[in-house]
């Protein structure tokens, strides 16, 4: 009932914020995408003088408030699992794009000497986080990671975040001894240098493929500018940079 209620209250708050300013543009981004996304609407605002609000949560739970209608514009997702549900649901304006491909990274803040997942077996490791598998696209790539690597070894040592944005700040306040994030994440200013990380062997999870939608709505013309941005050479580079 809290959960339902929450989700009711967000979408009345998003309905007035968007019937005051219909100019601004509301954008569901993925957790893993938060610190690249804040980049992306500040270069597109600069060049179209077009405001945009960030609005972070799972995939799964940024879709199915999609579907409850939170007046969303644009949602970029962490995958295409989720706006694929959404097109399905007749809820988007055309089909979803791949905007970029994600990458899955260790990362500790407790440990600086790592060099590769064999260090999670070690007795020394008590908790490895991952976000939500059920919610979460990076989070299906851990425990996917952590099947193939391990079987179920380690099962006794996962705990999971809500997001991964729940998930990074266990590591960082090294609640956990391990955690699976995005590299988005790793390479953003506000974590650059934070800890160690190493990627993780893209053999080991399915492809994260990430897609963008445009959400039928009030602001469809300029919800479509931004997600011709984002696919852009301009919006590309500056994805890019954060991806490798």
């Amino acid at each position: 009932m809290r959960y339902i209620l929450s989700n009711l209250i967000l979408i009345v708050l998003l309905t007035n914020c968007t019937t005051e300013n219909s100019n601004k543009l509301q954008i569901a981004t993925a957790s893993n995408m938060q610190f690249v996304s804040q980049k992306l609407c500040e270069a597109f605002t600069q060049e179209t003088d077009i405001e945009c609000e960030l609005i972070v949560s799972s995939s799964g739970k940024l879709c199915a408030q999609i579907i409850s209608g939170a007046p969303f514009d644009v949602f970029i997702s962490a995958d295409m699992k989720y706006p694929e549900i959404l097109y399905n649901e007749n809820k988007t304006l055309d089909k979803p794009k791949i905007y970029t491909k994600g990458k899955l990274v260790l990362w500790s803040l407790k440990d600086s000497l790592f060099n590769s997942l064999d260090i999670l077996e070690s007795n020394a490791v008590k908790h490895i986080c991952i976000a939500n598998p059920v919610t979460a696209p990076y989070g299906i790539a851990a425990a996917e990671t952590i099947k193939n690597k391990f079987g179920n070894s380690i099962n006794q040592k996962i705990v999971k975040g809500e997001s991964i944005s729940q998930t990074n700040q266990f590591i960082l306040s090294k609640a956990a001894d391990f955690g699976f994030t995005s590299l988005f994440i790793v390479n953003s200013d506000f974590l650059k240098n934070k800890g160690k990380w190493i990627m993780v062997e893209e053999s080991l999870y399915q492809p994260i493929q990430q897609g963008i939608v445009t959400i039928k709505g009030n602001n469809i013309a300029l919800a479509q500018q931004f997600e011709q941005f984002i696919l852009s050479k301009k919006g590309q580079k500056i994805i890019d940079k954060l991806n490798k």
